[in-house]
């Protein structure tokens, strides 16, 4: 059991770290925009590669902060049906839904892990648009399959693991039962 926490730390560690490159990358994404509106506002010249960064940071910041927002529940999710059943029902409801959202990502890392090794294999394989900047598809393909089979074992945890995704709770609601057992914490508190 030592061993299984030690692992879920390092891997709970690793998509944070991705998580935490993906804020890097919408930083710099600010500067670099920030950095193209002066030049053109004076009428300088930039260099075209920080255009380059941007459309590839988009897929990045995507693919490397999704996994961390599915293992802390932070990406949209409705509970409208799992609010309305009883915790029982709620249970295996919220472990099909995650198993279907599991199962879609492993198809979609299947797909684009392809797409990947053709781009990696095919020396020639070049961003059409920035080919003379020698940048290879498989720089920007490769966030895409890391990204699908990250978010699929975090799916995963919900399915197989003690905690499940839906609280039971829909909309509001949650922060309304969180505002009410705080005021419950503090009146006990103070008796």
């Amino acid at each position: 059991m030592a061993l299984l926490r030690a692992i879920d730390k390092v891997w709970a560690a690793l998509l944070w770290l991705m998580m935490a490159a993906a804020s890097v990358y919408i930083g710099f994404i600010m500067l670099a925009i920030l950095y193209m509106t002066i030049c053109r506002t004076f009428g300088w010249a930039y260099h075209q590669i920080v255009n380059t960064w941007i459309e590839y940071g988009f897929v990045y910041i995507l693919f490397l902060g999704s996994p961390w927002l599915v293992r802390t529940k932070g990406h949209v999710y409705i509970e409208m049906l799992t609010a309305a059943v009883p915790p029982s029902t709620r249970n295996i409801i919220s472990r099909v839904i995650t198993a279907i959202s599991a199962a879609i990502c492993l198809v979609w890392f299947w797909y684009t892990f392809g797409s990947f090794l053709e781009h990696a294999e095919d020396s020639m394989a070049y961003d059409e648009s920035r080919a003379e900047m020698g940048y290879r598809s498989w720089v920007w393909s490769i966030a895409l399959p890391t990204g699908f089979l990250f978010m699929a074992i975090e799916f995963l945890r919900f399915v197989f693991g003690r905690e499940i995704m839906h609280s039971g709770t829909a909309g509001v609601a949650n922060e309304r039962a969180e505002l009410e057992e705080t005021k419950r914490g503090l009146t006990a508190g103070s008796r």
